[in-house]
Formats: structure tokens, sequence, C-alpha cells
């Protein structure tokens, strides 16, 4: 059986998840967590509460959640060292890790797990599943590894996340397929080469997305 890898798209997920207090729903499934370096950036902000506890979860959990760097995480440090604001890098490293996932392991398939409509829209190679977060939680709900998709979302919402758009892009019929390489997927392999889970945490001394900013607020 291929590897099957789950690459957080876009920072929202994550954030969505950390509002609700439930990050680790992401670590009862058996696949590999990839986390694009520009993603990383974007969803652990630390000018924010969910920033901070998205930080400190990905520190907790190097095990399983792996950060990769790219060329476009390379831009977006740049831009943000000279004080410029990075846009639409996030979305882009996730491309670039999800293209060389797949070049380096022809056989494996991938997960996407996602908040922007845009990805519904792109075309994509036919090895990639895309998942919002509502239609990952059902998943997972399916398979009996979480008891409430909708409490999750519930406890988002009341924590000051939209959810109605997450709720409307649900679509059950992924859902199985999902459920399936949960089933069959190994252990102990992200198919990736390059994941450096430490390269990302910067110095104190270093320039910082948030530099200048007020930690704790709501987003």
């Amino acid at each position: 059986m291929a590897d099957y890898g789950l690459i957080v798209f876009d920072a929202s997920p994550l954030i969505t998840l950390a509002k609700a207090g439930e990050l680790d729903v992401l670590l009862r499934q058996p696949l590999p967590i990839i986390i694009p370096d520009a993603v990383y950036r974007e969803a652990a902000n630390p000018s924010y509460d969910d920033g901070v506890r998205i930080m400190e979860w990905i520190e907790t959990n190097q095990a399983r959640v792996r950060t990769a760097n790219t060329r476009a995480g390379l831009q977006q440090d740049i831009l943000l060292k000279n004080g410029v604001r990075a846009t639409d890098l996030g979305e882009a490293a996730a491309i670039e890790v999800t293209d060389r996932f797949l070049a380096d392991n022809p056989d494996n398939r991938v997960a996407l797990i996602y908040e922007d409509a845009g990805v519904r829209k792109r075309e994509r190679d036919p090895r990639v599943d895309i998942f919002s977060t509502a239609s990952f939680l059902h998943a997972m709900e399916g398979g009996g590894y979480i008891q409430s998709a909708d409490q999750i979302l519930e406890q988002a919402s009341q924590a000051g996340r939209n959810v109605a758009e997450q709720k409307a892009m649900h679509t059950p019929e992924p859902g199985a397929g999902l459920l399936a390489q949960f089933r069959s997927a190994r252990t102990g392999s992200t198919g990736l080469l390059d994941t450096t889970p430490n390269s990302l945490h910067k110095s104190p001394d270093d320039p910082s997305p948030t530099q200048g900013q007020t930690r704790g607020r709501s987003r």
C-alpha cells in the first residue's frame, strides 16, 4: 500500500481547531501531518492566543507533525525580515509541498485539509483528495475517531470563529476514501525528504512576522 500524507493547505483549519481547543483531533488518525513553512508562520502567529496554542502544539508533537521547507516560505521569510507583508505564500508553499510529495513518491496519494474555498476550483492531480475542515471532521466522526464533528465546530463558533461557510462546504462522499486510507496507512513515514520541525522557530533577535504587535489578541 502506498503512503498517504495529510497536508494542511492553509492556516485556517489549524486556527479553527485551536479555537475549538481540539488540535489533538489531528493526532487521532494515523496519517503523517505535514505543514508547509509559510502556512506554519501564518497559523502560529504569536500575536494571537490561538497562534500561541498552535505553535506550542506543533512543538509538543514533532514526532507526528512536520514542517516542510519551501521556496515560497524562503521568499516569505525574506519579505518579513524586510518589513514587507507577505500574502498568498501559504498556498504557494502548500502547492510546492504537494507537488514534491507526489513527484518523490509517484505511487502515493495525498489529502489536503483546507478552508479556502478556492481550493475546490483549482485543477488538481487525481492523486490529491481535498477535505474542508468540516468534511475532515465528519470523516473522523464516521470512523469513530471523534464523537461529534458538529460539536467541535460549535466550540469554534462559540470562541468567535465563523464556521457557517465550513458547514456549507461539507460534502460526505469523500469520507469513505479517507477512512480507507486511515485503516491502511503506514506509520513512521512522511514521504518527504526535507521536513525540519525545528527550522522555523525564530530566536528572539530574529525579525518576526508579528514584531511590534501585542500577544494575546483574537482573530
